[in-house]
């Protein structure tokens, strides 16, 4: 069982992200909130995506999950300043899916077998996913 960050510009949309994927929630894991910067105002900052990985930091470790341009940016500064830290890095990843399928995929997923690869695993359909059947 992995730990999940969740990294949008808008604090707001991933908390309406979070809440959805609460409902496919089957076990007890962290799932944070690391979006928006101080003030509110919309963007990322990377020293909150900080504090929001060591709040979701558990054994197998955290996958984070983004929207768009400087959120996986921000996010890779995030994860850069825990490993100057000295923080083992190795079991923080970005997934790179859609934000809103991705996470709820994620944490429908994940037990007390999952790692971080497999999860990865599981999100690569998502990158060829159609919605429409025709």
């Amino acid at each position: 069982m992995v730990g999940f960050v969740v990294v949008s510009h808008s604090k707001e949309l991933a908390e309406a992200v979070i809440n959805l994927a609460n409902e496919m929630k089957k076990y007890n894991f962290p799932l944070i909130n690391g979006s928006g910067t101080d003030g509110d105002f919309l963007g990322s900052n990377p020293l909150t995506i900080k504090e929001s990985i060591l709040k979701a930091k558990i054994d197998k470790g955290v996958l984070i999950f983004v929207d768009i341009g400087s959120s996986v940016l921000n996010t890779q500064v995030a994860i850069d300043f825990l490993a100057d830290e000295g923080i083992n890095t190795e079991n923080i990843k970005i997934a790179d899916a859609p934000l809103v399928e991705g996470l709820i995929a994620g944490v429908a997923i994940n037990d007390e077998k999952a790692d971080i690869n497999s999860i990865l695993d599981e999100l690569k359909e998502f990158k060829t996913f159609s919605k429409l059947t025709y």
